[in-house]
């Protein structure tokens, strides 16, 4: 960021030695006027731009200070969406209804083709429960993972990876940064960071202008256990969000890609939502 001040300083200077070749009587006028209004008009853009511009160097610790005050703006997230699932042997992609509270719950509501109910899944409390509409019956436990298997083809850890899908990092807390640096054009800074709770490493590649996460690879036993990417923000109120997710497992060639439509952030959720019955489905 050091750069950018100085690269203002050059532009400063340059108009400045505009100014003096002037030639008299009205150069000076004419130009100096011009140079005021380019200023003036150039001073909202200058008030808009984000804080850390203003800094001459960017620690590890401001950017991660940022990610967390925007992750714990976020308290729930309701939204349509296109799931699109892609295996070795199979691509599937469904139409789903999510609503997330929190680290810890999350209810998907799938449809087929058609619109029909396909299922309803819950992960909250710690435990997991699956809606089979077309039996009525409510699955729990290991033979939800089994449901969700032969449905979508694939398995996600709600326990680590529920995150992403509100734009924030896994483990995040657990994170201690190993090294960091600004990328050769200048558009993201690359940090590498420790997982303490758990063995691993996690690369994180931040947008230098907005601060935030666009890509994450997390490492173990030197293996690239997933990556996740987050595009197309767009503000939602004051928060900027990832209206494209996409997880990605390279060893079992795997890949889930959520789509947002008309997403609402912090909106009151009935504690009911993560309760089944039997024929429970949203609509």
């Amino acid at each position: 960021m050091k750069k950018q001040k100085n690269l203002s300083n050059k532009i400063t200077k340059s108009l400045t030695g505009v100014i003096k070749k002037a030639p008299y009587p009205f150069g000076y006028e004419v130009v100096f006027i011009f140079v005021f209004f380019f200023l003036v008009g150039c001073q909202s853009s200058v008030e808009k731009a984000p804080p850390h511009f203003s800094k001459e160097t960017i620690t590890s610790g401001y950017i991660f200070n940022r990610l967390q005050a925007r992750a714990d703006q976020i308290y729930s997230v309701k939204s349509f969406a296109r799931t699109t699932f892609i295996g070795k042997e199979f691509k599937q992609s469904f139409r789903q209804t999510l609503i997330i509270k929190g680290n810890g719950s999350i209810r998907v509501d799938t449809y087929g083709l058609f619109g029909q109910a396909m299922g309803v899944f819950i992960r909250a409390f710690g435990r997991m429960q699956f809606l089979d509409p077309a039996k009525n019956k409510i699955y729990s436990g290991s033979d939800v993972k089994r449901m969700l298997r032969k449905m979508l083809g694939t398995q996600i850890d709600f326990n680590e990876h529920l995150r992403i899908f509100v734009g924030h990092i896994p483990n995040f807390e657990f994170l201690q940064v190993e090294s960091s640096r600004l990328d050769s054009d200048r558009t993201k800074y690359i940090l590498k960071a420790k997982d303490t709770k758990r063995s691993g490493e996690v690369l994180l590649h931040i947008d230098s202008t907005t601060l935030l996460p666009i890509e994450m690879t997390r490492f173990e036993e030197g293996q690239k256990r997933y990556f996740v990417e987050w595009q197309e923000y767009k503000k939602i109120g004051s928060i900027d969000w990832p209206h494209l997710i996409t997880l990605e497992f390279p060893a079992r060639q795997e890949l889930l890609r959520i789509k947002y439509k008309d997403p609402t952030l912090n909106d009151k959720i009935s504690p009911d939502t993560f309760k089944l019955t039997p024929t429970t489905i949203s609509k």
